[in-house]
């Protein structure tokens, strides 16, 4: 345990001070760390990352419009900035293995709440230092006041809502499979 907090704790220095001094750069490489470590220490979980682009993509592409700039990022692929396409997938998985897999419950309903209230409030809190702190606003965020007292979320309401479905649904998904008879190994036995 000891050694994947060092790995992982490494690898998070490694990507902030990639992040203050080029932004843009910071973004990619946090994800690739996320990723590349997942294979490295998180093996038995790697499968997660396959809601984790499911969901992220297919909420992207649904969302490109309204993440077709940023003030900090310029990348972009198809005139949608990078920095989503890689930030959500980048932050479900994320959760899972730093928040999730430290979670146990009772059962699946137990574990999907606390999933998903972990992720809400590491959402808000995400968007409040990304905002309020990082300086990092949406170029059409300009027209939506957001959150009073925090300042945050200023996009139209709908996008806020599917910032919480997309938690909502990874929650669920996550924690359907959490239970060690429904596992991926558990369905791989059975498929061979």
């Amino acid at each position: 345990m000891l050694k994947k907090a060092l790995i992982w704790g490494a690898a998070w220095a490694g990507g902030a001070v990639t992040f203050y001094f080029n932004r843009e750069i910071g973004v990619l490489t946090v994800p690739a760390i996320i990723f590349t470590l997942s294979f490295v220490t998180e093996r038995e979980n790697v499968w997660v990352w396959i809601p984790a682009f499911i969901l992220s993509w297919l909420w992207v592409f649904l969302a490109r419009d309204s993440y077709s700039g940023y003030n900090s990022f310029t990348y972009s692929i198809f005139g949608v900035s990078v920095f989503p396409i890689v930030a959500w997938p980048s932050m479900l998985a994320g959760m899972h293995f730093l928040v999730f897999v430290r979670i146990k419950g009772k059962n699946r309903w137990y574990n999907f709440l606390k999933y998903f209230g972990c992720f809400s409030f590491f959402l808000i809190l995400a968007e409040y230092i990304g905002y309020n702190i990082a300086g990092v606003k949406l170029s059409s965020g300009t027209a939506y006041p957001g959150w009073p007292v925090l300042n945050i979320f200023h996009c139209p309401w709908w996008m806020q809502v599917g910032y919480f479905l997309n938690g909502f649904v990874f929650s669920a998904i996550i924690a359907y499979f959490s239970d060690r008879k429904d596992s991926w190994n558990y369905v791989r036995q059975r498929v061979n």
